[in-house]
């Protein structure tokens, strides 16, 4: 269900790109409060039944969303306009070193969870795989669910882990501070090859 990654990033750089988006790109950060009602239904209702599902925001990397400057959610829930994944004014820095690397990856985003924050038991397409970079975090990351509960704690070091989101799983930040990463997806089928990058990025 998780696997830690050959190759890894400068933790520094990757705080650094950071505190640029959340100092300058304010205008793209999607959240519950601003941004909740234009996601679909379903996810709504999910989301508004317990409201601890509120405190995570984020923004994205990529947006599927027709126009490049409306916020778009970290997940594909969005009742916008939608079309394929292209980069937006956040693809700068260590994510163009990241994107050169891995470049069959998609759906970028940079994940904010709050103290008390959870995304709910749930679980992704079957297609894909997912990516975690911790950028700040603290406790236990993420819990699957299959005959027993395992938790993962990923320490932001700079290291990228390969997860299995196809198998259930919720995230809940016991801890007191913001735990925030960089997510992104790719699809199965690469990732053999994923395996295969060794070093810094």
């Amino acid at each position: 269900m998780l696997t830690n990654l050959n190759c890894s990033v400068d933790i520094d750089e990757l705080r650094q790109y950071y505190a640029i988006v959340v100092s300058k790109f304010d205008h793209l950060m999607w959240s519950w409060s601003r941004c909740g009602d234009t996601v679909v239904e379903q996810w709504r209702d999910n989301a508004y039944s317990d409201p601890d599902n509120l405190k995570t925001y984020g923004w994205a990397i990529q947006s599927n969303l027709e126009d490049l400057s409306v916020p778009c959610p970290p997940w594909n829930i969005s009742t916008h306009k939608i079309v394929e994944y292209r980069n937006t004014e956040l693809a700068f820095g260590i994510i163009e070193k990241l994107q050169r690397a891995i470049p069959y990856g998609y759906r970028w985003s940079i994940s904010v969870q709050l103290p008390g924050g959870k995304v709910s038991l749930h679980s992704d397409q079957e297609d894909e795989a997912t990516v975690w970079i911790p950028i700040y975090t603290d406790g236990v990351a993420i819990t699957f669910v299959t005959d027993i509960k395992t938790g993962y704690t990923l320490e932001s070091n700079g290291n990228l882990y390969l997860l299995d989101t196809t198998v259930p799983h919720y995230t809940y930040n016991s801890s007191d501070k913001d735990r925030v990463a960089i997510i992104f997806r790719l699809p199965k089928s690469k990732v053999s090859q994923l395996i295969e990058i060794k070093g810094k990025i």
